[in-house]
């Protein structure tokens, strides 16, 4: 299990491969046999998570949550501790425009009509990435080293009518 390219070792050229089955490429059958590291019968980011394990050992200072922020350009990810790697589906206009963050273990995405996958293992910094454009998250994966955490995000804002008004005294 993990060793994707049946090379002998588990190495980041296997978390690459399995970054690019998730983004929609392909995989002999006996990569996909060790594809599925933690045997829930998918295929995602936490496969990924699971051999970057493996390769760097266990982790102690998982984050327990996580919150997304979108800024004018940016797409923040703050958590509470190791992240060890995110994937997500954006649905956008087709003058929407993205860029990965360096800063991570491996960050890739494909992008299909309106539609963009991605994948970012281990980020070391809160940017995941920068853009132009609108998009919406339709699917969203983050995890620590061992499991799915919940992200919290905002979905819509607000102002309402101050009451009583202070500035009136009537």
């Amino acid at each position: 299990a993990g060793d994707l390219n049946e090379d002998g070792t588990i190495n980041i050229l296997d978390i690459v491969s399995l970054a690019g089955y998730i983004l929609g490429g392909s995989l002999s059958e006996c990569g996909m046999e060790g594809a599925d590291m933690n045997s829930d019968g998918l295929v995602n980011i936490l496969d990924i998570v699971a051999i970057v394990n493996v390769i760097l050992g266990g982790r102690t200072d998982d984050a327990t949550s996580a919150r997304l922020e979108k800024t004018g350009d940016a797409l923040m990810l703050e958590a509470n501790g190791y992240i060890g790697g995110v994937q997500m589906t954006l649905k956008h206009n087709s003058d929407f425009r993205i860029k990965l963050t360096d800063d991570a273990l491996h960050a890739d995405f494909v992008t299909e009509g309106n539609k963009t996958t991605l994948v970012v293992v281990v980020p070391n910094t809160e940017e995941l990435f920068t853009y132009m454009g609108d998009f919406e998250i339709t699917d969203l994966i983050v995890a620590n080293s061992s499991s799915e955490l919940v992200v919290n995000m905002p979905t819509a804002f607000g102002l309402s009518a101050a009451y009583p008004n202070p500035f009136n005294p009537s």
